[in-house]
């Protein structure tokens, strides 16, 4: 069954339902209002018979016509007369026929009858569980001469089952009006299911164009809240697969080149071992080295690439311990110093006192270590590369690693940290374009954040944040 369906069924059952409540309510809240509006009609009735008897006993009409009179209203109104003596016993009564309730031999009342022209109302139930509801007279004397024992209460009873009609008549506007209600609820109950089911149906179509290969997905943002929330949450997660999947394409197509180059190198001097080309000692030799330091680029390419891909996909848990930073940095200072102080560059620090942030200190030497080593290829023999490190926050720290080389063009700074991008493609800067992408996911994983400044002609500034509190 489908959702469609499902929706506009649920829809009218629930509205079914709600008008069955409302109907039983409104049954149960109106019962006594049926008793009312019943006794109101015996009531009504009870004058005529009382003027056929005045007139009996005037003489103007005769008890038996009378009698007939009286059976005829109630045949033709359904309603039960009867003539009660000083003890409540039944002794004449006029009853409409097939009628569901038998009165009793004598009836009991609650209370006794009131003077008239007040009148006795309630109900009474039969033994067989038939209920009618009753109004009772006084009588007075007005039949003391004409029979013995004299009536001295007038009843007139209605079974419910009699007053059902009345009720229906009365319940008619109901039913129609709940009729109407149920069309137009159900017309109602279409359009919301219409309005829940279409933006749906367009999500599960986006899905499936997905799972066969377009990934340029995008539905409308349409419908109640929570399927407004699911479509944009799609369109969300349409746009982050596109994106992965031309990273994907982007990741195969970096490798391919950057294997291409060493493979080339391996397979030309390897050819030509094998060709006879190289004929002597010393060709071979070099020949041999070429391809020992291809491979070697390779395998440090393969292991970048590895590193890289567990660092991205949070393979790899950052060790949780003090790190001293200021130990740290000096540590990293005096390894780089005498690279620095051979290539006539100033390796300067400027280390103020900081507090000991919780992480992995390897991996944020390896941080350090690669933002130096890149700051030393590319500052030429005269300039500087400075570590400062302060703490401009108490919930975090700064480390800044500058040079004073030739700095990176704006539209380059913003794609630097992305894998395998080198600002500077020259043949004389070795490196697979991997080392800035790596000190990034480090960071990252400590819950911090790297940034990087230029000024053309005046250096470049990479600055790592790391918070003082403790790290995911």
């Amino acid at each position: 069954m489908s959702l469609r369906t499902r929706l506009i069924l649920s829809f009218i059952l629930i509205i079914v339902l709600c008008l069955g409540i409302v109907a039983a309510t409104l049954l149960v809240l109106f019962q006594d209002y049926r008793d009312r509006l019943v006794m109101a009609r015996l009531n009504d009735m009870a004058l005529p018979i009382y003027v056929q008897f005045r007139a009996a006993v005037a003489g103007r009409l005769s008890l038996e016509q009378a009698w007939s009179n009286i059976e005829e209203l109630s045949q033709a109104t359904g309603a039960h007369i009867l003539l009660l003596d000083a003890h409540n016993t039944v002794i004449k009564q006029a009853a409409p026929e097939e009628s569901p309730w038998t009165p009793p031999p004598r009836l009991e009342f609650d209370k006794p009858l009131p003077p008239p022209p007040k009148s006795y109302r309630g109900s009474y139930t039969s033994p067989n569980g038939n209920r009618a509801v009753l109004v009772a007279y006084r009588l007075g004397g007005i039949f003391r001469s004409l029979s013995s024992p004299p009536p001295k209460a007038l009843v007139l009873a209605m079974p419910t089952s009699g007053a059902l009609g009345w009720w229906l008549d009365f319940a008619k506007p109901f039913l129609w009006a709940g009729l109407i209600a149920l069309t137009v609820s159900i017309v109602i109950a279409l359009l919301l299911a219409r309005s829940v089911y279409l933006p749906v149906r367009r999500v599960t179509d986006a899905a499936e164009d997905m799972a066969r290969g377009n990934y340029e997905q995008k539905v409308p943002v349409a419908g109640p809240e929570e399927v407004r929330g699911l479509a944009a949450s799609f369109n969300l997660m349409a746009k982050q697969i596109k994106r992965s999947q031309q990273m994907l394409r982007d990741f195969v197509a970096d490798v391919s080149h950057e294997l291409r180059s060493p493979l080339t190198s391996i397979k030309g001097f390897a050819q030509a071992m094998l060709d006879g080309t190289v004929r002597n000692s010393e060709t071979q030799l070099k020949a041999a080295t070429v391809i020992e330091e291809e491979s070697r680029r390779m395998m440090r390419l393969v292991e970048e690439l590895l590193e890289f891909s567990r660092l991205e996909s949070g393979q790899i848990t950052m060790v949780r311990e003090p790190v001293d930073l200021k130990e740290l940095l000096q540590q990293c200072h005096e390894v780089f110093l005498m690279r620095a102080e051979e290539k006539g560059i100033e390796l300067k620090t400027d280390i103020q006192p900081l507090p000991t942030v919780v992480g992995d200190i390897d991996r944020l030497e390896q941080v350090i270590g690669n933002l130096l080593d890149n700051a030393l290829k590319h500052t030429p023999r005269g300039g500087s590369v400075s570590i400062a490190a302060h703490q401009p926050h108490p919930d975090f720290v700064e480390i800044t690693i500058s040079d004073t080389g030739p700095g990176i063009p704006a539209e380059q700074l913003r794609h630097i940290f992305e894998r395998f991008y080198r600002a500077d493609a020259s043949a004389n800067k070795a490196g697979a374009g991997l080392g800035l992408a790596i000190a990034r996911q480090i960071v990252r994983a400590h819950n911090g954040d790297i940034q990087a400044r230029s000024r053309l002609g005046q250096g470049t500034d990479f600055t790592v944040r790391l918070p003082v509190s403790r790290i995911p």
